[in-house]
Parts: C-alpha cells; structure tokens; sequence
C-alpha cells in the first residue's frame, strides 16, 4: 500500500487549512503551515537538487522596502519541516518592520512579512503537487473570507494576477471592532514546487490618541494594499524563479537606501540672547548667587538656543545646601506648521509615561496651562536615582515659530554632599510649578 493515498485540504474555523492523510483506513488531520508559508521540495530544478537556502530578505527590491517601511527593522528566520511524515517542506521567513515612524502629527506603522517555502516530494505526493496543495488551500481560505464578511471584519474577493510566477492571489483585510482597528494586503503565488507570500500592513494615528485607543486610527485602503502587495509579488516571483535556476537575485547586491549621517551638531557658548537677559531679574529671584549661561545649536530644522542658571552649594538652615536648577530652551523652527507638530509630538510621547513610576521616577498627569502661549502643556516630575533627588516642573509652550521648553527644580540635602544623595528633601512642587510659570510668562513676553 503507498505511504499516503490521499492528500486534501480542508478549510476549518479558523480560516486556516489542514493537510489529512487516509491511510490503511483511518484519517488523521495534521496542521499545514501557517497561512502563506512556504516549504523545501525535491523538485529537478538547481537550487532545489541542491538544497540550497533562500535570501528571502534579498528577494525584494530594497529601494521599495525602504519606500514602504523607512528605516525598517529587518529579521528573518527559517522553520525547518522535513522530518514530517505528512507534509516536507523548509520555509524561510524575513520582516520589515518599523512601528514608530514619525510624520508630521502622526506616528506611522509600517510592516512587511515575506515567507518562502519550498516542497519536498513525499509518498506519491510530488513536490510541485505539495505546493498546489497549499497554494489552492489559501484560496480557498481567500474565497471563504471574501464569501463571509461581516460589518467588523471584511475580507475582499481574491484578486488573481497572471504572468506573477505560475500563480498568484491577492487579498485585503479590514479588522473594525471597538478594540482594534488595521488592515493589510496580503498574497500568495507558486513557481513550480515553491510558494511565496507577502503581507504589508499599514497605519497611522494621532500622537496625542490615548494608548490602545483606536480612535483616530487609520488603516491602509484596499486598492492601495492590493496595489502594493502585487508588486511585492512580482518581485518574489523574479527572485523565486532565479533561485530556482540557480541565479542570483535580480535584486543581488543592490544596496538599501539610507540617510546620509551627518554629524550632531556641538552646542557653542553665546552670550546671553535677549530673551534671557530679560530672565535676569527672576533668575536670581529663583537661583541666587549665579550667572547664566547661554549655547546655540541645530535641532534638526530648528535654531536651538539653551540658557541655564545653576547653583548646588546655596547655604540654608540645620547645616543643609539647596540645589536650584532652571533651564530656558527656545526653539525657532522655518515655519509654525512645523513648531506645531514638534509640540504634539512631545506632548505625545510624554502622555505615555504620565500618571506613572518608573525606576525612581514619578510623572504626573498633563495640565494645560491657562493662558501661556497659543497651546502648551506642563508636568511635574519627582526623581529618586543615582542621577539625582529632585523635583521639578516642566513646561512645554508654542508661540508663532517657536517652542519653549521650561524647566525649574531642585532639592535641599546635607552639606557637602552630592545632588544623588539619598537624604535630600525634594523641592516642593508648588514652589517648582510657580517659578517655571513666571519664567515662560516672562520669556513669551521677551521673545
């Protein structure tokens, strides 16, 4: 009797596919791979005599994975699947990934998997006849979605390519249900005893929208996603059926795109800017016995000009030293559009570790400041580290171009001791809260 009679696919609840065998009587369902992935063959090309292993990562164009995932985050892996009695296959996987693309008031999700797999011949089940198996199984799974979808869960009908390898699909998914919101493309296509497949996922949100919150999320439409994910097939379909022939990729030792480093620019000490010499008068008010200090830099797009007045070593009653530290940051950007979303976006960031405590230091929640600047935000923040014991208060304000970044704090501690000693008293945050206020007060007006 042959090893294996019988090989089917079988669509199951959870929309993915079973390979099952009827044997001497009895039928055992076995789990295939994962949906869209791939396997080794024995087939009579080059490549797959000689068990050669795919560059997946390689497989596509690199100026194209970079346009879809800037600065990506590239992994790969291999799932080896030979041993099996049911079905013998390697498959090859590579990622991009970058989840934390900022864009104007918008961070941006970008995601690229690719899988590879090439079949094995097993019993009387060819390795070509292995990879129809599991190419025929995703559409199926394509035309099951596409016939059941529902108001939170739409699956499109599969779209189907000719001249992409032997073979080839495509499908989008749009996932809208009170907790989640995406969507993606994804595609299947075969040459010969090798499957490949690829999913691009893609969204943005505000960076100010609540953590885990859905609201303002977008999702990649579905003409886009369709459109993206059949060139990416193209391409695999090219690298595929070179490797099968034993030829390098057609995309073989194309470099991948990259800024070009530039050196950060050093701060270079100035004299006082006007802005600061007005802070003069409340400088010393808030740290006596000391003189500014002021330094200009690039940030970017932006003028950066930094002004501090600190003082350590300010005798105070029962034998203590008081620390005060106040820093004016201004930042003078090209245009306002661009001073705006430089404040969302440090507003954003921070709404993620507000109200919390971490490793020695403790957040508050964001307040907005009445009637400093055209929109601000400000935060206290307690600090018990090896750094330092202090407590401070910070503001962040949008004027016209610019954003002004605040901040006033310090501690009392036993006398000639450091500024991380563990006995120091935390300033008071009141006191902290009202001298950072005055400072922006005074700056907005100067400037």
């Amino acid at each position: 009797m042959p090893v294996l009679a019988l090989v089917v696919v079988l669509l199951v609840a959870g929309g993915t596919f079973v390979f099952m065998k009827a044997q001497a009587g009895d039928q055992t369902p076995v789990a295939a791979t994962s949906s869209g992935s791939a396997a080794p063959s024995a087939t009579t090309s080059a490549a797959a005599n000689t068990g050669t292993n795919a560059d997946v990562c390689g497989m596509l164009d690199p100026v194209e994975t970079e346009r879809l995932v800037p600065q990506a985050k590239i992994d790969s892996r291999t799932s080896d699947n030979r041993a099996d009695t049911i079905v013998s296959y390697v498959r090859w996987t590579c990622t991009w990934a970058n989840r934390n693309i900022s864009y104007r008031d918008v961070t941006r999700s970008r995601e690229i998997v690719v899988n590879v797999a090439r079949y094995e011949a097993l019993g009387e089940t060819t390795a070509e006849k292995a990879a129809k198996i599991q190419f025929n199984g995703e559409l199926s799974q394509y035309t099951y979605g596409g016939n059941n979808s529902t108001q939170e869960r739409y699956y499109s009908k599969p779209t189907k390519f000719t001249g992409v390898g032997e073979e080839a699909i495509a499908q989008y998914q749009l996932v809208r249900e009170k907790d989640y919101h995406y969507s993606f493309g994804q595609g299947m296509g075969r040459v010969g005893n090798i499957t490949f497949q690829v999913k691009y996922e893609a969204s943005q949100q505000h960076k100010e929208a609540d953590l885990f919150s859905t609201e303002t999320k977008q999702s990649i439409t579905e003409a886009n996603a369709i459109r993206e994910v059949k060139v990416l097939l193209e391409q695999l379909a090219q690298s595929v059926t070179a490797w099968q022939q034993g030829k390098p990729s057609p995309f073989a030792g194309k470099a991948r795109p990259s800024p070009t480093p530039t050196p950060s620019p050093k701060p270079v000490l100035i004299d006082l800017p006007p802005h600061c010499v007005a802070l003069n008068q409340v400088a010393a008010e808030l740290v006596p016995q000391t003189k500014g200090e002021a330094a200009t830099s690039k940030d970017g797009k932006a003028e950066h000009i930094q002004c501090q007045w600190w003082n350590d070593k300010m005798p105070v009653a029962d034998g203590k030293i008081r620390w005060r530290n106040l820093m004016v940051s201004v930042r003078e950007f090209p245009d306002a559009d661009s001073a705006r979303f430089f404040l969302i976006d440090k507003r954003g960031k921070t709404k993620f570790t507000a109200s919390s405590r971490i490793g020695g230091i403790a957040w508050s929640k964001i307040t907005k400041l009445p009637g400093i600047g055209e929109d601000n935000y400000g935060q206290a923040i307690k600090q018990k580290t090896d750094t330092a014991y202090s407590a401070r208060y910070e503001i962040y304000a949008l004027q016209g171009t610019r954003v002004v970044y605040i901040l006033f704090g310090g501690s009392d501690r036993p006398a000639d001791t450091p500024i991380n000693n563990p006995d120091s008293t935390l300033m008071d945050l009141r006191e902290a809260l009202n001298g950072a206020k005055t400072t922006i007060t005074t700056v907005l007006k100067a400037l």
